[in-house]
């Protein structure tokens, strides 16, 4: 496990706090009135403190005592968060009816651990939200040290398959013409004089981050994998 801990209300990097916006955005439009969910993952309860309150029931886990503590701070103490693996969560079968999971998988090296516990904790009619970073094929992150192991879109949606049999599949992605995607796979970006949009991207400009999407096919330089998983099958070893 390598620890991560991304405040946005205090980040300096603009990117990462739209990024991380979109997908808080993503999950409490599919959040049903009066769920006992699950959050793995609260960090410093950024997102525990705005989720909170819109669920039936809430626990919380993160592995960081620290971090456990500094989200119990923002909720006042209200929100239950406990400190647990993801890998090995605390909690009965069919525990929960929504189970949110967002950058967490990629931290834990044994992924396929962290995926099987979502399934295990998950009720048969629930539905859990998972995000990963985006990649094509799977490995160590070679920019984020904390990375473990970010999982490859085919394994993990493999995985997935196999546990549910409902499986919705979007992509976090900035919107990109057909020229610019040409410009960026040929390493033309400055040649054809398109490559301010991309480094405004990075310093998180409005402009540019105006252009980041979710949808259920990607349209351009792709950030994230985001699935929903509904049917929970029996186990499967």
């Amino acid at each position: 496990m390598a620890l991560e801990r991304l405040d946005i209300e205090k980040c300096e990097d603009r990117l990462q706090v739209v990024l991380h916006r979109n997908r808080y955005d993503f999950v409490l439009v599919r959040l049903g009135s009066g769920e006992r969910v699950l959050e793995i993952g609260t960090g410093l309860g950024v997102f525990t403190k705005e989720l909170f309150p819109k669920c039936g029931n809430y626990v919380g886990v993160e592995y960081d005592c620290f971090a456990c503590e500094r989200a119990r701070q923002r909720t006042e103490g209200k929100a239950e968060i406990i400190q647990a693996d993801a890998r090995n969560l605390p909690f009965g079968e069919g525990e929960f009816s929504f189970i949110i999971c967002l950058e967490v998988i990629e931290h834990l090296g044994d992924w396929q651990a962290g995926v099987r516990n979502i399934h295990r904790c998950l009720r048969s009619d629930g539905k859990a939200i998972i995000s990963v970073p985006y990649r094509k094929h799977g490995g160590r992150s070679a920019v984020n040290e904390h990375h473990l192991y970010e999982p490859g879109e085919g394994e993990i949606l493999a995985l997935l398959r196999q546990l549910f049999s409902d499986v919705e599949v979007y992509y976090q992605y900035f919107e990109e013409s057909m020229l610019m995607t040409a410009a960026r796979k040929l390493r033309l970006r400055r040649l054809l004089g398109i490559d301010r949009i991309y480094a405004d991207l990075s310093a998180g400009l409005p402009h540019a981050t105006s252009r980041l999407q979710i949808g259920t096919r990607r349209g351009g330089l792709t950030e994230g994998l985001i699935v929903v998983v509904s049917g929970r099958r029996a186990s499967v070893k």
